[in-house]
């Protein structure tokens, strides 16, 4: 097994999950969740890789784009959870809070 490969995988799957709570207190920017993901460990991604999660989520009616022009340069996309997002993040964290409960009892030899 290529532990490598292994993480990539993981942090695939759970930048959905990471990405709609860091817009669950604000609309923030594509750049500024790109900061934020670098301070997480193990979920750091580039730039240019963010926006196609959030044009996927924006076609999956849970996030919002709203142009916002700026005096300083060009027009910026900020990016904010639709009702329906709230209530998908809502879901996938309580499926997560499971999960990661029973994986940690599984590390810690309490199953079975």
């Amino acid at each position: 097994m290529n532990l490598e490969n292994w993480k990539i995988q993981l942090r695939k799957g759970l930048l959905e999950l990471v990405v709609l709570n860091l817009l669950c207190s604000r609309r923030r920017y594509g750049y500024e969740m790109v900061q934020l993901l670098k301070t997480m460990d193990g979920m750091a991604i580039r730039e240019g890789n963010i926006y196609p999660i959030l044009a996927r989520l924006k076609s999956d009616g849970l996030v919002e784009i709203r142009v916002e022009t700026s005096p300083d340069g060009p027009s910026r996309n900020s990016y904010g959870l639709t009702d329906q997002g709230r209530r998908h993040m809502e879901e996938m964290r309580q499926h997560w809070e499971r999960l990661s409960v029973s994986i940690e009892a599984a590390i810690k030899g309490e199953l079975g």
